[in-house]
């Protein structure tokens, strides 16, 4: 049998399953034919982005209809997916195509999106601290009960009697790093040209407090990260200057290495149940008399969707003794 009247194979790909508010990537290969006709349907959460390899097409609400192609063989797709109210909704995209030995290839993919959602607990209102030992009776239980990494700060309300306080060791290691990591950014930067502009965005990028950005500060920091990403894979000699620019920058603050393991240490432990605190150190300081804090809490994930922030019940955190509490023993993390 002749290549030309040889049965056409084709291969779709769609993701089995994706965080709400990422890019959803798909693409349709086929081989030994021509498409004379290809229609792609897509439904909600999903949105159109954009397609490849494509000369005309066009698209009418959840359907993409391909005119023709640039070089038979491939299309691929992107889509935008976007955060809903269930933890986790299934979805699909259906795909059809017309080939010139007379094939037809119909199938439906199924993709499930999924994101973290925070579930809090609190049986008392009181929490009670013994200094001697550290132990914590009353702890708020919080859990992640989605799936995905959920990113929080803890902060005090502006009202709250008590407020928190970084430790000076860390807020001194912090300003340290990112003094010295932009100095080592900085020289990369001389060093290869082509990095300039990534530099100065990054500039921009580390005076804003991720966790609150705007949907269009978010996907511009998006589209900053995929760039980023780009440039840096373009050179491997820029991409080893990267990663060494952060290696020197903890060097030159190795005094610091009690407080950065102990960092680590409270990282690893609750990214291991989905959940990523970004000031787990910032502590409360008991006077040995009964305390009342207010906390607040700001979350997102790791496409920094919009989450509601949480405002708490007034906690009583009482004491025989003044003692600092970091604000990550406060909590039961489930």
């Amino acid at each position: 049998m002749s290549k030309n009247l040889a049965k056409a194979r084709s291969f779709i790909y769609l993701p089995k399953e994706g965080l709400q508010g990422e890019g959803i990537p798909s693409h349709i290969l086929w081989w030994d034919a021509r498409a004379e006709y290809v229609q792609i349907s897509f439904r909600s959460p999903l949105k159109f982005k954009e397609i490849f390899n494509v000369e005309s097409y066009e698209i009418q609400d959840n359907n993409i209809e391909v005119k023709k192609v640039e070089i038979e063989g491939y299309i691929g797709l992107s889509f935008e997916s976007s955060k809903v109210s269930d933890l986790e909704i299934e979805t699909s995209v259906a795909y059809l195509m017309k080939l010139s030995n007379g094939d037809v290839i119909k199938e439906e993919r199924k993709i499930k999106l999924f994101r973290p959602q925070l579930e809090i607990n609190m049986e008392t209102k009181e929490i009670t601290i013994t200094p001697e030992t550290g132990f914590l009776k009353g702890r708020v239980g919080i859990k992640n009960v989605g799936r995905g990494t959920l990113i929080m700060g803890i902060s005090a309300a502006e009202d709250s009697a008590v407020q928190l306080q970084t430790p000076p060791e860390h807020r001194e290691f912090a300003e340290k790093f990112n003094a010295d990591l932009i100095k080592e950014m900085s020289k990369l930067a001389k060093e290869f040209p082509q990095f300039q502009s990534m530099f100065d965005e990054m500039l921009k990028w580390e005076k804003k407090d991720l966790i609150e950005l705007s949907n269009e500060e978010r996907d511009e920091f998006l589209e900053y990260s995929k760039r980023l990403a780009v440039v840096l894979a373009s050179d491997k000699d820029l991409l080893q200057g990267f990663v060494e620019a952060y290696a020197k920058a903890l060097a030159k603050n190795s005094e610091f290495i009690e407080a950065i393991g102990k960092f680590i240490r409270v990282y690893e432990s609750l990214v291991s149940k989905d959940i990523l605190l970004i000031n787990p150190f910032d502590e409360v300081a008991l006077t040995g008399e009964k305390n009342e804090i207010i906390l607040e809490i700001e979350q997102t994930d790791r496409v920094y969707n919009t989450y509601d922030d949480i405002t708490l019940p007034k906690i009583e955190l009482a004491s025989s003794k003044p003692v600092k509490v970091p604000i990550y023993k406060l909590f039961d993390w489930g």
